[in-house]
């Protein structure tokens, strides 16, 4: 077999990297924060926690306090539910910023 032609995708690959990285970021953002009830300030365990364009998802834990990374350029927009407490929607557009968050409950 022709040595040339065997190794020829090795030139490929630094156009392919170089192509991607344009595409995303050179790491993930990382959005971390808490819930809190707005009435009694108290923290909410549970709380889902979405990006609205895309797969990434997280629970609050029983400190309320929540992680979600994303590849996806900022700002992107945060989608927080509970079943006791009505949706609220966030705008992110640093993602080094804690995020303290209170619901409302409903009614």
């Amino acid at each position: 077999m022709n040595r040339t032609h065997r190794n020829s995708w090795l030139i490929a690959l630094p156009a392919f990297i170089l192509h991607t990285s344009e595409i995303y970021p050179e790491r993930p953002h990382t959005i971390t924060g808490a819930v809190r009830n707005s009435a009694t300030d108290k923290y909410i365990e549970n709380v889902y926690i979405y990006i609205t364009s895309g797969e990434e998802e997280a629970l609050s834990n029983n400190k309320g306090a929540f992680t979600i990374s994303t590849w996806q350029d900022l700002p992107v927009t945060l989608v927080i539910e509970h079943p006791v407490y009505k949706q609220k929607k966030i705008r992110i557009t640093d993602a080094s910023q804690y995020q303290l968050i209170k619901l409302d409950p409903k009614q």
